[in-house]
């Protein structure tokens, strides 16, 4: 009788188990399905505004399956308008950025883990100190002193100030990486002749490179988002990038928010790319 009813108790403790996995299963599907909505509902929303008649963007309620689309937008924005320019702009801000942080950074924290000195822990601390400083903060210096060096108004200037506020968190964040690779393969490699740059370039490198693509991420992030920086620094219209140039559809008046939704859906594009190519390299480290 005993054995029955541990035989049963069993069964029905395993129905309660499987009934809570549903359930579980459940909310978090649930959650899911609300958070990708929450994430894709806003870019969806800006695509169909830049696709849709202006007639269709004061309809109430907002038709979120519209059947009527144009390109007509599309074609103000890069036909008529500098947008072009700023795109352009926008693309040598995040290059530069990218080129410079990354090379800086790398280096930087290759030297602090392998090089040893006095207070070598507190200056770590000191540079990423200099990440919390707000660009804004550091804006109005810059302008003082690029303006005295002549760098005001040209790509050089806009792409050291953008390095600036991005480098001290980058530069962390590969000391962090480099600390992972073991010394004792350097030491074997320049045991077997190799050079200490060789054995960076050949050993080291690779075994960082996820904390390089992380940089490299945010390097370009920092570069094609940036607003405060290239607002100061600069002035000049033909140097402004999309997050500055876009203001151009804002009129005395009136927002040209089909304009607007149109730009920022072509601004979206190369930052996609970019992290499509970084994420095809990750998955082959990870393979």
């Amino acid at each position: 009788m005993s054995n029955k009813d541990n035989t049963y108790f069993g069964y029905d403790e395993i129905k309660i188990l499987k009934a809570k996995n549903r359930v579980t299963w459940a909310v978090i599907t649930g959650l899911t399905i609300i958070t990708l909505i929450a994430i894709l509902l806003p870019p969806y929303w800006m695509l169909n505004s830049s696709l849709s008649p202006f007639s269709l963007l004061r309809a109430a309620p907002p038709q979120w399956f519209p059947f009527q689309y144009t390109f007509e937008y599309y074609q103000s924005v890069l036909f008529s308008s500098q947008y072009p320019r700023y795109y352009l702009n926008s693309i040598i801000l995040s290059l530069g950025s990218l080129v410079l942080i990354t090379s800086l950074a790398t280096l930087a924290g290759y030297g602090l883990t392998r090089f040893e000195f006095r207070q070598k822990r507190n200056f770590a601390r000191m540079i990423l100190f200099g990440y919390m400083f707000p660009p804004i903060l550091l804006s109005i210096p810059m302008f003082i002193i690029f303006r005295e060096i002549g760098i005001i108004n040209s790509y050089v200037g806009a792409i050291v100030g953008l390095s600036a506020t991005r480098l001290p968190l980058c530069i962390w964040i590969m000391w962090q990486f480099f600390q992972t690779v073991p010394v004792s393969y350097e030491e074997s490699a320049q045991m077997a002749g190799a050079s200490r740059f060789r054995s960076f370039y050949e050993i080291a490198l690779p075994i960082a490179k996820p904390g390089i693509i992380a940089v490299a991420i945010l390097a370009v992030q920092g570069g094609w988002n940036a607003y405060t920086v290239p607002k100061i620094i600069l002035t000049q219209k033909q140097y402004w990038p999309l997050t500055i140039g876009i203001q151009d559809f804002v009129k005395q008046n009136t927002i040209l928010w089909p304009e607007v939704m149109a730009g920022v859906t072509l601004g979206m594009i190369p930052v996609i790319l970019f992290l499509y190519v970084l994420h095809g390299n990750w998955e082959t480290i990870s393979v």
